[in-house]
C-alpha cells in the first residue's frame, strides 16, 4: 500500500474508533461500561483492526486526552498579554469547534469530570500569571478570575448537554470580553 494511502486509512480509522469510542462512553457513562467489541462493531471494524492501533480501550481514551492536551495545555506556555490571552481563548473554543463530534459526546460524559478540571487549572493559571507578570497580586482579581474561567467551562459543559442554548461562540465572547474587563481593572490599578 502507498504510504500516503496508508497514512489517510490509519488516521480514518483511529478516527473513527476514537468517535466510537466518545459516543458509548457518552452513552454508557463510564469506560468499565464498555467492551473492545461493542467499540470495534460501533466504529464498523473488527475487533483485529482496533488491535492494530491500541492495546486497550484505555489506550484511546489517553489518546483523546493527549491530543487535546498537546494541543490546548502546551503551545500557549509564555503567554504575557491581554491579545495572547485572547489568543489562547481563541484556540481551545476553535478547538472544541473543529473536533465537535468526538468532543460533544466526551464531554457531555461524566467521565469528562478530569479533564474539565485540567482545562480550568490550565486557563486559570495563564490567565493568572499574566496578571502576576504584570504586577497584579490582588485576591480579588484571583478570585474573579477563578470565578469567570471555572464557570466558563462549567458553561461549555452545559453547551455540550444541551442544557443551554449558548453557542461556543457566545460563550467565547463573553470569556474574552470579562477577562478584557478583569485585565484592564487589576492591570490599570496595579
Amino acid at each position: 500500500m502507498e504510504k500516503s494511502k496508508y497514512t489517510r486509512v490509519t488516521e480514518k480509522n483511529r478516527r473513527k474508533i476514537q468517535e466510537a469510542f466518545a459516543e458509548l462512553l457518552a452513552e454508557r457513562g463510564s469506560l468499565s461500561n464498555i467492551t473492545v467489541t461493542d467499540l470495534a462493531e460501533r466504529a464498523e471494524i473488527t475487533r483485529g483492526t482496533f488491535y492494530n492501533y491500541y492495546n486497550n480501550l484505555y489506550e484511546v481514551g489517553a489518546e483523546l486526552q493527549a491530543e487535546l492536551e498537546k494541543r490546548l495545555f502546551s503551545e500557549y506556555d509564555n503567554l504575557a498579554t491581554l491579545e495572547g490571552i485572547e489568543q489562547y481563548i481563541d484556540e481551545v473554543f476553535n478547538f472544541f469547534e473543529k473536533q465537535e463530534g468526538i468532543y460533544r459526546e466526551l464531554l457531555a460524559s461524566d467521565a469528562s469530570i478530569d479533564f474539565l478540571t485540567q482545562l480550568e487549572n490550565s486557563m486559570s493559571q495563564r490567565v493568572l500569571s499574566v496578571l502576576h507578570k504584570n504586577g497584579v497580586t490582588d485576591k480579588s482579581a484571583e478570585l474573579e478570575l477563578l470565578f469567570t474561567t471555572n464557570g466558563a467551562i462549567a458553561i461549555v459543559r452545559k453547551h455540550y448537554r444541551g442544557e443551554i442554548r449558548l453557542s461556543l461562540d457566545d460563550i467565547r465572547d463573553y470569556l474574552k470580553a470579562k477577562i478584557g474587563w478583569m485585565f484592564r481593572k487589576y492591570v490599570a490599578q496595579s
